[in-house]
């Protein structure tokens, strides 16, 4: 999430993704109904953010 500075902030790995997906069944399991839009809009395209390189340092 380092790279994407959107308020939201989207995904920019696959593991940070899966760990969105997760979250989701997560909040379907238990009836979390106010974190499900916040986590979908996390899986929403495009970010610019995932087609720029990282740094590595």
């Amino acid at each position: 999430m380092a790279a994407c500075h959107h308020v939201i902030a989207h995904w920019t790995t696959q593991e940070e993704r899966q760990q969105i997906t997760d979250a989701i069944a997560y909040a379907r399991r238990i009836d979390d109904l106010a974190a499900l839009p916040l986590l979908l809009a996390r899986l929403t395209q495009p970010c610019d953010a995932r087609n720029t390189p990282k740094e590595t340092t």
